[in-house]
């Protein structure tokens, strides 16, 4: 059995330090053991990714689509639990989020498809069929609501299809009405999303028909983002609200992105010190162990503990797409294409997200933030690039 071991100590090195930021940012809260489930879950996904690593990637491609009933199964008997949020799903003392669970099984169902019909990925049928696979648990998670990882299964879409050799326009053409909706929440975005629409329609030369009917489901579907923005959950619409505008409820949806960026801001160029960030310790930053770790980083080790991290992301994302350069089949080329790219989207939309540049949509950072479900997800996936890595290596 061969390992990256670049990959694998990049990763474990990640985990630790996300470990001991939980630690400074909970130790006088009533979260204080936080830092202890964290650390039994590191355990656990360590585990995890050995057991994947020595399994054949012949065996996932197998049991994709086993694996996406029960992801769809799982997310269905969250929907039936009571309350208004239903993310949880309660075996004893552990509580997994089956939302995280469904990316991997995701990557390989799509990954099952698109081989499978990898001569013919051009055509309408393949594409709309992927988008279809993608549509039940889609809309399960977000009405959960979890918004970001419903936005993470369109990234995992996305660069499948890509790395399976479709064509731009005809995604383009596919997500369209989705991403002319998202756009109309801003009048500057949606007049660029316009222009870059029109401009990707000619550079390709659609037909005619085709260019009026795309143009035409755009503008109906940003039309209808009146409806979809009343449909919205209340914190949902605040948090876009306070992204285009972060005073607008400075007290309010707007007080944590306010504190994280006074938390970075402080931080300066070499930080506080451990244990010394006034922001976490005086417990100013709301959801400091969880989706954003970041701003604690930055108080407490400043700009160079975040230039290291960021290069410590930057080794992973490397290795799994020398991993992916490297693979041998179709379905092991997409699957770690879209490990990485899965990866590297959310790295990216956090730590925006603390900085102000992207609306807080609950998405986890890897390997740093609190939670059990992302911890041993991300390390499975760690397992499956390893995995592929072996075989390509004992070939």
């Amino acid at each position: 059995m061969k390992f990256d071991i670049v990959l694998f100590l990049s990763v474990l090195i990640l985990s630790v330090i996300g470990i001991l930021l939980i630690y400074s940012a909970v130790v006088d809260t009533p979260l204080r053991a936080l830092y202890l489930r964290q650390s039994a879950f590191l355990l656990l996904a360590f585990g995890s990714m050995f057991l994947i690593s020595r399994i054949p990637l012949r065996v996932h491609d197998g049991l994709a689509y086993i694996y996406y009933i029960v992801i769809l199964l799982m997310l269905i008997v969250v929907m039936l639990q009571r309350g208004n949020v239903h993310r949880w799903l309660v075996l004893g003392p552990i509580r997994l989020q089956p939302s995280e669970f469904s990316k991997l099984a995701m990557i390989f169902v799509l990954g099952r498809w698109l081989r499978d019909h990898i001569r013919e990925i051009n055509s309408f049928k393949v594409i709309l069929g992927s988008f279809l696979i993608m549509l039940p648990p889609f809309v399960l998670v977000i009405m959960e609501p979890d918004l970001g990882s419903g936005i993470v299964f369109l990234v995992i879409l996305f660069i499948m299809l890509l790395a399976g050799g479709a064509r731009f326009v005809l995604i383009l053409l596919l997500l369209n009405p989705l991403i002319a909706m998202i756009a109309a929440f801003n009048k500057i975005a949606w007049v660029a999303y316009f222009i870059l629409l029109i401009a990707t329609l000619i550079k390709y030369k659609t037909r005619f028909a085709m260019f009026f009917v795309t143009v035409t489901i755009a503008i109906i579907m940003g039309s209808a983002t009146p409806y979809v923005w009343a449909k919205l959950h209340p914190y949902q619409r605040q948090r876009i609200k306070v992204f285009f505008n972060p005073t607008h409820d400075p007290f309010g949806a707007g007080y944590q992105l306010i504190q994280s960026k006074i938390a970075i801001g402080a931080g300066g160029l070499t930080g506080k010190g451990f244990m010394k960030g006034t922001q976490t310790r005086l417990q100013f930053l709301p959801a400091k162990h969880s989706d954003f770790i970041f701003a604690v980083l930055g108080e407490q080790f400043g700009f160079i503990g975040s230039i290291i991290i960021i290069f410590l992301y930057w080794v992973i994302i490397w290795r799994g797409l020398t991993i992916a350069k490297n693979s041998r089949t179709p379905f092991s080329w997409m699957v770690s294409l879209a490990i990485v790219g899965m990866l590297t989207f959310q790295v990216f939309i956090n730590i925006a997200m603390t900085v102000g540049f992207a609306p807080i949509t609950g998405i986890p950072l890897p390997f740093l933030s609190s939670g059990g479900s992302s911890l041993v997800v991300f390390w499975s996936a760690v397992g499956i690039l390893m995995s592929i890595y072996s075989q390509r290596i004992e070939q």
